[in-house]
């Protein structure tokens, strides 16, 4: 056990390097990307650890049997029939599956070298946002996944070991998380040594969220403690801080409503956003096998156009 609490601990207290002192371009480019399979979506960026492959073949075994919540069954229940051959729905399932298989990969400690949260998160909070575009299709299906599961309006908890950052949020201040933020609704959890402690220089974040993802289902370490995300590109604002005593600080933030999407939806392609967009919505119009019921529909137009589109070139 208190190897797998080592093994959260990074993802819990990654918080000293968000550059919340300047506002970074707003990231794009991904909603565009094809959904391809998790081997093709981390070809890309392969290079940048050690054994990649090993992983993604243990997260693939570990989602054969996807748990309660947005399964591969659960998400396959909520769709329409297609007009096309009885075989075709499969393409949709294996593209849910493989983005429930993101997350997992998200969740995963990796025992050489850097873990796949640590890259995906410093290059979500680097200035140069032409390091992102290697990462493309990985955030195409990984967001995906999240914005298809539950928002809940709760309070959560991260923080920090050996750091003050009081001085760094000042109240009053709206900012921008650009990270996955992983957080937990026991506050208690953070007390243990192997996260904040109950001694020594510490920081602990209460948010008041509007759209956290709990990720308990889908998570490496489901016997943990509860996981939830905040979104890359979240909006906050610094309500208050005060010194607990022990070395421990705390700082009180709410989710605020961002006044542009610092993240573009992977789910949410607008249709005159992308003349290739345009064409294939045509082409869907000039080929009944590429027909299908939208409405109602649990994705997005956009984004199940992408997919079916993706089909009918595979033939």
């Amino acid at each position: 056990m208190a190897h797998a609490l080592n093994s959260t601990n990074s993802r819990y207290t990654d918080i000293c390097d968000e550059p919340v002192e300047k506002l970074l371009t707003p990231i794009s480019g991904h909603q565009y990307q094809p959904l391809v399979s998790l081997e093709e979506a981390v070809e890309p960026i392969d290079h940048l650890f050690n054994d990649l492959r090993d992983y993604v073949l243990v997260a693939k075994h570990n989602c054969r049997n996807p748990d309660e919540g947005l399964t591969q069954d659960e998400s396959a229940a909520r769709e329409r029939p297609l007009r096309t051959s009885s075989g075709k729905m499969a393409f949709f399932s294996k593209v849910l599956h493989d983005e429930w298989l993101r997350i997992h990969l998200y969740t995963m400690q990796f025992d050489s070298g850097p873990s796949l949260y640590k890259i995906l998160n410093e290059t979500l909070r680097a200035e140069n946002r032409d390091n992102l575009k290697d990462w493309f299709l990985f955030l195409k299906l990984f967001l995906s996944a999240l914005e298809k599961l539950p928002s809940a309006a709760q309070s959560v908890y991260r923080g920090v070991k050996d750091v003050d950052l009081s001085d760094k949020y000042i109240n009053g201040e709206k900012f921008v998380w650009w990270g996955v933020s992983s957080c937990t609704l026991n506050i208690e959890v953070l007390q243990s040594e192997q996260f904040l402690g109950k001694f020594g220089k510490r920081t602990l974040f209460s948010i008041d969220s509007k759209n956290s993802k709990s990720i308990i289902t889908h998570s490496y370490y489901k016997k943990l403690e509860k996981e939830v995300i905040l979104m890359p590109g979240t909006y906050l604002e610094v309500v208050g801080k005060i010194d607990a005593n022990n070395g421990l600080h705390i700082i009180q933030l709410k989710e605020m409503e961002p006044p542009i999407k610092f993240v573009k939806p992977a789910n949410k392609i607008q249709m005159g956003e992308s003349t290739q967009l345009i064409q294939n919505m045509k082409l869907m119009e000039k080929n009944p096998v590429l027909g299908l019921y939208l409405d109602d529909f649990y994705f997005s137009p956009g984004y199940l156009m992408e997919a079916v589109i993706m089909e009918f070139y595979k033939r």
